[in-house]
């Protein structure tokens, strides 16, 4: 996802240690992968959650990001 002159990627993974899968965004800084947010879907609580990384994430990243784990993590 491209927002002004910022690409963005998004990767669903799962996780044995809390439980869940999560969606996460990252983005490439100068070669290192910088992971921005992510949304976690708990296998335990059956509760989502939304953890940002870094300060002055763009709404519209936090939108899509929460549009897209809606669709990919649990419950189907």
């Amino acid at each position: 996802m491209r927002i002004g002159e910022q690409n963005y990627q998004f990767c669903r993974c799962s996780d044995i240690v809390r439980d869940g899968m999560y969606l996460e965004v990252t983005q490439s800084v100068d070669g290192k992968v910088i992971q921005i947010a992510e949304v976690f879907f708990s296998d335990i609580t059956a509760e989502f959650t939304l953890s940002c990384f870094i300060e002055d994430v763009p709404l519209g990243l936090i939108e899509e990001l929460i549009r897209r784990a809606r669709k990919l993590l649990p419950p189907a």
